[in-house]
């Protein structure tokens, strides 16, 4: 399995983060089982990271925190033994995603020219990551 893009989704770098064609963020190569245990799984793994994308593209950071958040909880119902590295991986990936949008969001609420409008995507991001990591 590999992660086709060297970054996981930003706002900073939006036109290189581009998931919109027929690229997949997560791709299997290498597993034992040529990917059939997760096929369901990484399709609606990888739409979801479109679906991020997109929402992430028009500024609607909420449904792209939302979309990430549904990926990474399709990642945890992998349960097959020889799925839990490709499921770990899946989930760290989602991870990179979320704590950059938060990063980022960070950066557009705090600071001189910090705007309230973001301030809410922020709270939630925060909130999603804590969840997320209580999973763990």
């Amino acid at each position: 399995m590999k992660d086709k893009q060297g970054r996981s989704l930003s706002l900073s770098n939006g036109s290189n983060n581009n998931l919109m064609g027929k690229q997949e963020k997560i791709e299997i190569s290498g597993c034992p089982r040529n990917g059939i245990n997760c096929v369901e799984h990484r399709s609606i793994i990888n739409q979801k990271y479109i679906e991020a994308d997109r929402h992430l593209q028009s500024k609607d950071y909420q449904r792209s925190i939302e979309a990430l958040k549904n990926a990474y909880y399709k990642a945890t119902d992998l349960k097959e033994n020889t799925c839990q590295s490709c499921a770990e991986l899946f989930r760290l990936t989602i991870t990179q995603s979320l704590e950059e949008i938060h990063a980022d969001l960070r950066k557009m609420t705090t600071g001189f020219f910090k705007s309230k409008r973001f301030k809410s995507s922020y709270e939630l991001a925060t909130t999603v990551l804590e969840e997320i990591k209580k999973v763990k």
